[in-house]
């Protein structure tokens, strides 16, 4: 089915444009459309690991592999035809219900444009409908940096006053998008903590959820375990109403004896004083995490 009867039976609406020259290119697409070439919505099939994806990137742009995390080829124009119903440069991308993968900067234009199946016919809608036509097709997709990055995506965060170091992190690892919606709120050095502390966890992770670990940890200690916790289980942690490192300085302020058994080597002194935490903390308190913290906090 071509694009625009894809996009006329899902209900969204478009402007359709009659080329004046058949185009083969997005840059020859763009102007002919009479948009930029990062507007222009290129398809790619891939393989990877056995199995076939359908990637949605700006015309100006190339695919990462190492943003994808993982090994890919291209299909061959034979077997991309065959997989799509469509010659190489007609792909449109509602063409197949293979998993598609879209990088997130085609989202930062007002409107975009891509072909509806043949070299002189092109449709131009807002990114929203675009965005809603996505959502209404059935297929699976992820959003996220999966483009090679260029000085430009440098040069962007460079603007947020960060080391060198964390400007690399932050769009070598794909954070570019994350980061600045995030900075809207948040300080820059706490963010990039956060990013470190889910990327050591290899951590896939919504802006949503990222917020609320930002407003849950006390401290980048704490940060780094409601992370740790969400690897775990995928999930936070219930929220208390206590802090679980007040109590616990609190249990080793108040047992000195403990904490001085601890010091000569009787391990069982940790037990005594998780016992002490839970007795606090009225059986509240994940006894793991206690026992991290007090570890951290004995002498």
């Amino acid at each position: 089915m071509k694009a625009d009867e894809k996009l006329d039976q899902l209900g969204v609406s478009y402007e359709e444009v009659i080329q004046e020259n058949p185009t083969k290119s997005c840059d020859d697409a763009a102007r002919e459309r009479g948009v930029e070439t990062s507007q222009i919505v290129k398809s790619l099939i891939i393989e990877s690991e056995g199995e076939k994806f359908h990637i949605l990137l700006p015309g100006d742009r190339t695919l990462s592999e190492k943003k994808l995390g993982a090994e890919y080829r291209m299909i061959p124009p034979e077997e991309a035809e065959r997989i799509t119903g469509f010659e190489p440069g007609t792909v449109h991308p509602f063409s197949t219900d293979l998993k598609h993968f879209v990088d997130e900067r085609i989202f930062e234009n007002n409107s975009v444009s891509h072909t509806v199946g043949e070299k002189t016919r092109g449709v131009i809608l807002e990114v929203k409908n675009f965005a809603e036509a996505l959502e209404k097709s059935g297929f699976e997709f992820e959003v996220s940096d999966i483009v090679v990055s260029t000085d430009e995506d440098y040069q962007e965060i460079q603007e947020y006053n960060l080391g060198e170091e964390s400007v690399k992190f932050v769009v070598n690892k794909g954070y570019r998008r994350k980061f600045m919606d995030l900075e809207e709120n948040y300080d820059s050095d706490r963010i990039i903590d956060l990013l470190q502390a889910f990327n050591r966890k290899d951590l896939n992770f919504s802006i949503e959820r990222a917020e609320e670990v930002l407003d849950r940890a006390e401290n980048q200690t704490h940060m780094q375990r409601l992370v740790e916790k969400l690897a775990e289980t995928g999930q936070l942690p219930e929220k208390s109403d206590f802090d679980l490192e007040e109590k616990i300085s609190q249990v080793i302020e108040e047992n000195p004896e403990a904490v001085e058994d601890f010091e000569d080597g009787q391990e069982s002194a940790v037990n005594f004083l998780i016992g002490q935490v839970m007795q606090e903390t009225n059986g509240k308190a994940d006894a793991g995490e206690a026992r991290e913290i007090l570890l951290e906090e004995l002498p």
